[in-house]
C-alpha cells in the first residue's frame, strides 16, 4: 500500500478566515450558513482557553489533503520520497534504520487553489 504523509505544519498552511467564511461560505444557502456559524460559534466557545489560540485563522479540517488529491499527478514538487520510520510506541519517537520502504512526504499543498475550489463548488451548487 502506498503511504502519503501530511504534516501538521503542512496543514498549517492551508488556512482560511473568519472574514473570507463569511464573504465567500454564509452567502450559500442553508449550508453555507450553517458551516460559517458552526466555525463562529466553535471561536466563541472556545476563544478563552489559552491552548486553543486561533483567534480568527482557521484551518479547515482535512482541506489540505483534498487540495493534494485535486494536485496533478505530475506535480512531484509537493512531495519527496523518504524513508519511513521506525516508531517506538513507548515513547512515540521515531527512528529510521534504513532498512524501510519509502513513503510520500507532502511539504507544499496548494492552499489558494484547494479553497478557492471549496468556494467555486459551494457557489456552483447552492449559488450566490
Amino acid at each position: 500500500m502506498k503511504v502519503w504523509q501530511v504534516p501538521s505544519t503542512v496543514y498549517k498552511k492551508v488556512t482560511v478566515s473568519l472574514a473570507e467564511l463569511q464573504l465567500n461560505v454564509q452567502p450559500c444557502g442553508e449550508i453555507g450558513n450553517y458551516l460559517y456559524q458552526q466555525m463562529v460559534d466553535f471561536n466563541n466557545t472556545f476563544y478563552q482557553f489559552q491552548e486553543w489560540p486561533h483567534g480568527e485563522i482557521w484551518g479547515l479540517g482535512d482541506s489540505p489533503t483534498v487540495g493534494l488529491l485535486l494536485a496533478e499527478v505530475q506535480r512531484t514538487d509537493l512531495y519527496e520520497m523518504v524513508e519511513a520510520p521506525e516508531i517506538s510506541y513507548e515513547d512515540m519517537s521515531y527512528h529510521f534504520t534504513g532498512k524501510n520502504r519509502k513513503i510520500r512526504v507532502y511539504h507544499d499543498p496548494n492552499a489558494e487553489l484547494t479553497l478557492r475550489d471549496f468556494f467555486a463548488k459551494l457557489k456552483l451548487n447552492y449559488g450566490m
